[in-house]
């Protein structure tokens, strides 16, 4: 899957709602940013992923947010967590 282009958000339907999703690169790691469409201002996903991504670490990365306490509805803090040994584990506040 090629990456996007920076400042270009892609979009997914996922159980569905409707969501848009950037990777930020930056040195080490990959940085997903997950939204809702229809929100303003609601808690935003970021994970931290490998260099190396693929579309099912980004479905993965939203289910595991949305079991976990991840409420995009709502103007919270973001909502990190990373991936690490082939699972997703929550980042402490």
């Amino acid at each position: 899957m090629p990456r996007p282009q920076r400042n270009n958000k892609k979009s997914l339907i996922f159980r569905d709602t409707h969501y848009q999703w950037i990777i930020h690169n930056r040195i080490v790691y990959n940085e997903l940013h997950v939204e809702l469409s229809a929100s303003v201002n609601g808690q935003v996903l970021v994970v931290e992923l490998p260099r190396i991504v693929n579309h099912e670490m980004v479905s993965g990365a939203i289910e595991f947010g949305r079991l976990n306490g991840w409420t995009p509805e709502q103007a919270l803090p973001p909502f990190r967590c990373k991936y690490a040994r082939k699972a997703f584990e929550r980042l402490s506040a």
